[in-house]
């Protein structure tokens, strides 16, 4: 059995069964499913089988996945974001192949998707992060499987999520740790986010649709000018893949960007 974690809050109660529906019907696998979510208690909209944790108060991003974590008794666990669709069916064989991979290797951190890519070819399934060349993301918030004695050592920092991608992969405990980070050379899940700043992507309309699901959220949609805003954003992550990781933030030093 594989453990997974869904971070997030109360207020995203609206969204859990969207993510539990997909969820359970493109990873079929003996999967043991918690849900961290602080703030309000709203049992009553949690997913069948999944376990609710509520801690109490949702104080910040760090101090909530740190209380999380505290109920798992699991070495190396996957953890997932709660507005991740599944998009494709999970090949459970590259699970284990990801599990098997990031224990015999002593790792701390292995995503799950090359988003960021990696940086030293391993084989086919894997690459190494380069953590000393200070490369962006190194501990980007998409699917990985974490050790988890590491990730509360960076939760310390009580970072947000934003700190958290950019800042957590430069600090002490990762540069200790630089030999550890891995990630998979295709998709290993394939899967998006539907939420963006507490908006719907339009898509999850015919989304729902085609699925026979109702939507049952009062949440808003993201307009045609913020779309086209958020692809200028794009367009700029398409030019910076092309660069190699290890200059992306010398160059955004040279221009007096802050390093990602």
């Amino acid at each position: 059995m594989k453990y997974l974690l869904i971070s997030s809050h109360s207020k995203a109660n609206d969204i859990w069964y969207i993510t539990d529906y997909f969820l359970k019907k493109r990873w079929k696998a003996d999967l043991e499913i918690t849900l961290g979510a602080n703030g309000e208690v709203r049992k009553e909209f949690v997913p069948n089988d999944w376990k609710y944790v509520n801690n109490g108060e949702d104080i910040s991003f760090s101090k909530s996945l740190m209380s999380y974590l505290n109920s798992i008794n699991e070495e190396y666990f996957i953890l997932m974001l709660d507005d991740f669709m599944i998009l494709e069916e999970v090949d459970n064989s590259k699970i284990e192949k990801a599990f098997e991979f990031i224990k015999s290797n002593n790792g701390v951190y292995l995503r799950l998707v090359p988003n960021p890519k990696g940086d030293l070819k391993i084989n086919n399934d894997f690459s190494k992060i380069d953590v000393k060349s200070q490369v962006p993301y190194v501990t980007s918030l998409q699917m990985a499987i974490w050790k988890k004695e590491f990730l509360m050592e960076l939760l310390k920092y009580d970072f947000n999520p934003w700190e958290f991608e950019v800042k957590a992969g430069k600090t002490k405990e990762s540069m200790l740790n630089s030999d550890g980070f891995y990630v998979t050379n295709y998709n290993f899940v394939t899967y998006t986010h539907f939420v963006e700043k507490g908006k719907f992507y339009p898509f999850l309309k015919d989304m729902l649709k085609k699925e026979g699901l109702s939507l049952e959220s009062s949440r808003t949609f993201l307009s045609e000018a913020e779309l086209n805003k958020m692809k200028d954003s794009y367009l700029k992550k398409s030019i910076r893949k092309i660069l190699p990781s290890k200059y992306v933030n010398l160059i955004r030093k040279i221009i007096g960007k802050e390093p990602l």
